[in-house]
């Protein structure tokens, strides 16, 4: 009974995180060692996946750019309409064309915002 109380487990855990589309150059090469080809599969796959991230995110940008001229639109519109509701002594009614014309240009430069951090 005393030697299994004398008697110590050590545990050891080791722990790899990779933050890369590709592993360490280490490990990369352990990769084509088990499996010759796996290192040029590995980096077409790679490469796919970086075009196709690529164009998604140039169609977002496009995307975005449509938002903002669409938004401007109905900015110079909303800003008609209050001036004409004001024109024939409606000032009441010229709230809510204002109200559209401030979210629609907020709308624009929001989206111009965005454009500039996804460009970065």
């Amino acid at each position: 009974m005393e030697n299994e109380k004398d008697q110590v487990q050590i545990t050891e855990t080791q722990t790899i995180v990779y933050t890369g589309p590709l592993p360490v150059s280490q490990e990369f090469a352990k990769y084509e060692q088990v499996l010759p080809g796996t290192a040029d599969r590995l980096l077409t796959i790679t490469e796919k996946e970086v075009e196709h991230r690529h164009k998604n995110e140039d169609k977002v940008v496009k995307m975005g750019g449509r938002g903002q001229i669409f938004a401007f639109i109905i900015a110079l519109l909303s800003i008609g309409a209050v001036y004409l509701s004001i024109f024939l002594r409606q000032p009441a009614v010229a709230i809510v064309p204002a109200i559209i014309a401030l979210t629609s240009l907020a709308a624009v430069f929001i989206g111009k915002a965005r454009n500039n951090k996804l460009k970065q």
